[in-house]
């Protein structure tokens, strides 16, 4: 047998010393491909998601797109109608036709090539170019009146603020029970005040006697000498940009926001248009303009022990008319006078002529609007985009766009 010589021994070493580099060389490189395999699969995720995004925004923007235009077209098809109708002699109810509320099912329509009304199939256009999106993306839309919110910004002079007190005293009486206001009247008027002193633009504290606004002079007094003491911002003085804002004022709780967030608006809308306001709104606006024994009607107490006041029981009808109306894509009133009509048949209930301050309640509301908020939500996957926009139709004007 033979021994192994040196030169075999250093080539043995060779071989071994090789292998370890293989080796190394192996979990290297197989650390770097997993490396690589796995950025290349983030990126390829994130573009994925980009994409969706991009279609899902691109999906709202359509919604608006359409949207908008049935506004813009709304006010051209009013004049239409109104010259039809005067054709007529105010023979035919066309002119009281509200397209706006063609909206919805018009970008459902557009978003999925079928058209629909009242559950009932109009057109299916699928594979017409421009109509329907790929599946798994969607859009619809949602369009609501500014104008049947109460106007916070609403207090250039003692008129304006008289009538929006009237307006938020109406609604917060209705919540005089509740922990909101622990029947605290003076809570309520201090709380009003302060929403107003907000936004106007002295410096004279807003106060109330008997009901009417009273204003104090020599500047001063606003929010405790100029700041509020809950959070020390200073007072404004100048108009809500946003209704968030109400979270700043002196006295407004998170449970009072809640209550109006949704009840008011900072756009340019005058009167309270009673085809879209809260129903809650228009109780508590009625109930302010009740005298003497109608209050009855509107009683807190019975609400506070569960239950319903003459006034809830007929704002229930009321609520189901107005969305038969709206379904049929007509006005539940066609002028103010008709909305005070209706409440003054309330006499029923206590045997009499209602006490209804009707001359009152009639200069407060309307039944035309001119600022539109329109929300659309376009959908690619799991991806959603919302856009809100809020138009004024007065100056064909978008005034707010939130994306």
């Amino acid at each position: 047998m033979e021994r192994p010589t040196a030169h075999g021994r250093e080539l043995g070493g060779q071989q071994g010393v090789a292998l370890l580099i293989v080796l190394s060389a192996v979990v290297v490189l197989a650390a770097a491909v997993s490396e690589f395999s796995y950025n290349t699969r983030i990126n390829i995720g994130m573009t994925q998601h980009v994409q969706k995004e991009v279609q899902a925004y691109f999906a709202a923007r359509s919604g608006i797109a359409i949207a908008l235009f049935t506004l813009e077209a709304k006010e051209v098809v009013d004049k239409v109608l109104g010259l039809y109708s005067a054709f007529t002699g105010g023979k035919g109810s066309m002119a009281n036709i509200e397209i706006w509320r063609a909206i919805e099912p018009l970008c459902k329509g557009f978003a999925t090539s079928k058209f629909s009304l009242y559950g009932i199939d109009l057109m299916d256009m699928s594979g017409v170019p421009g109509l329907g999106l790929p599946e798994g993306q969607d859009f619809n839309c949602k369009v609501e009146l500014e104008d049947g919110k109460m106007n916070i910004n609403l207090v250039n002079s003692a008129a304006d603020k008289q009538t929006l007190y009237t307006e938020l005293r109406g609604l917060f009486m209705r919540e005089f029970h509740s922990d909101l206001f622990e029947e605290n009247e003076r809570r309520i008027d201090e709380v009003i005040a302060a929403i107003m002193d907000w936004a106007d633009q002295d410096d004279n504290k807003t106060q109330f006697e008997q009901g009417l606004v009273v204003e104090a002079t020599g500047g001063g007094g606003e929010g405790g000498g100029g700041r509020y003491g809950r959070y020390g911002y200073k007072v404004k003085n100048a108009k809500y940009d946003t209704v968030e804002e109400l979270r700043y004022v002196d006295g407004v709780t998170d449970g009072l926001y809640c209550l109006l967030k949704d009840r008011v608006t900072v756009y340019n809308t005058e009167k309270l248009n009673v085809n879209s306001a809260d129903i809650e709104v228009i109780k508590g606006l009625v109930c302010s303009h009740l005298v003497d024994k109608g209050q009855i009607l509107c009683n807190p107490q019975m609400r506070e022990a569960g239950v319903p006041t003459p006034i809830d029981i007929v704002a229930e009808y009321m609520e189901m008319c107005r969305q038969v109306k709206n379904q049929l894509f007509t006005p539940p009133f066609s002028s103010a006078k008709d909305f005070v009509g209706f409440f003054t048949k309330l006499g029923a209930f206590v045997g009499e002529d209602l006490p209804l301050d009707a001359a009152g309640l009639q200069a407060k509301v309307g039944t035309k609007g001119k600022i539109w908020r329109v929300s659309a939500t376009g959908q690619a996957g799991k991806v959603v985009k919302t856009i809100s926009v809020v138009l004024d139709t007065s100056t064909g004007k978008v005034v707010y766009w939130r994306e």
